[in-house]
């Protein structure tokens, strides 16, 4: 049985494995569902819900519960669990094909998750009159860069941040109406988490963009949101594509370009 690494709430257990223990006690319906997945792992950890619910003839609810019934919340984190699993059975070599399914099937994921409301909201925070603090460091600043660029283009000026010392350091001294947008691909709670119970003690609005479902930040930030990137290693260095945060990211600033042109017109 192989631990998952973190990133998304990928837990210690092989799906396939657990399912044959399960079998003998599932109903008809999910024996049905449990069958075609054992004939088609690599198949369904691609598909959305309602392909596997045309493809096995049962409904959505059913499948959910299938989830459920393997100690998983939802249809999203059981295949994230299922690639994760495959992943590790592979050989570490992958056609351009399978790299090309494995992104978009990771794309759409995201895309139905992405909360409309949270999105706005943020966009408000970051085009309104309160001074704005963007914060990224290592790969993670590449899109906190291209998110200042494009506000400060837009005539909403911001402020870069890349170093962790820095931030430490200016967290006690910003203004409470400022509004600290981070982008931490691991959520580093150990790094940050003093830095986001200063800012919530004196008042600062804060914004995290995360792929760690499970990190204490998210209970801190006054808004927060998690992309389903997974936090991948090669001999020990992070590529993480960050593919589901930048995809955020643009969203966001769209959002704040509509935004700019109604006030504009």
């Amino acid at each position: 049985m192989r631990h998952a690494k973190k990133g998304h709430r990928v837990i210690s257990m092989d799906i396939l494995e657990h399912l044959q223990k399960l079998y003998p006690a599932l109903t008809k319906k999910q024996k049905t569902i449990a069958d075609y997945l054992i004939a088609n792992p690599e198949e369904i950890s691609y598909i959305t819900l309602a392909q596997l619910s045309h493809q096995t003839g049962t409904s959505e609810l059913t499948l959910l519960r299938f989830c459920q019934k393997l100690g998983l919340n939802g249809y999203n984190e059981f295949k994230y669990q299922l690639r994760h699993e495959l992943k590790q059975m592979k050989e570490p070599v992958f056609s351009p094909n399978d790299l090309i399914s494995h992104s978009l099937a990771l794309f759409r994921d995201n895309m139905e998750a992405v909360d409309a409301d949270k999105l706005k909201r943020i966009a408000d925070y970051l085009t309104g009159d309160n001074p704005v603090y963007i914060y990224g460091s290592n790969l993670s600043s590449v899109p906190a860069k291209y998110l200042q660029v494009v506000l400060n283009t837009l005539d909403h000026p911001s402020i870069l941040i890349e170093w962790h010392r820095l931030l430490a350091g200016l967290i006690h001294e910003i203004t409470s109406d400022s509004v600290l947008f981070m982008i931490s691909a691991h959520g580093d709670s150990q790094r940050y988490l003093p830095i986001f119970e200063c800012a919530k003690k004196r008042g600062i609005t804060t914004i995290l963009l995360t792929s760690e479902k499970n990190s204490p930040l998210l209970s801190l930030s006054t808004i927060w949101m998690c992309s389903n990137d997974q936090n991948e290693e090669c001999h020990h260095v992070d590529i993480n594509s960050r593919l589901g945060i930048i995809t955020l990211i643009q969203l966001i600033i769209e959002l704040a370009a509509q935004g700019t042109i109604k006030e504009n017109s």
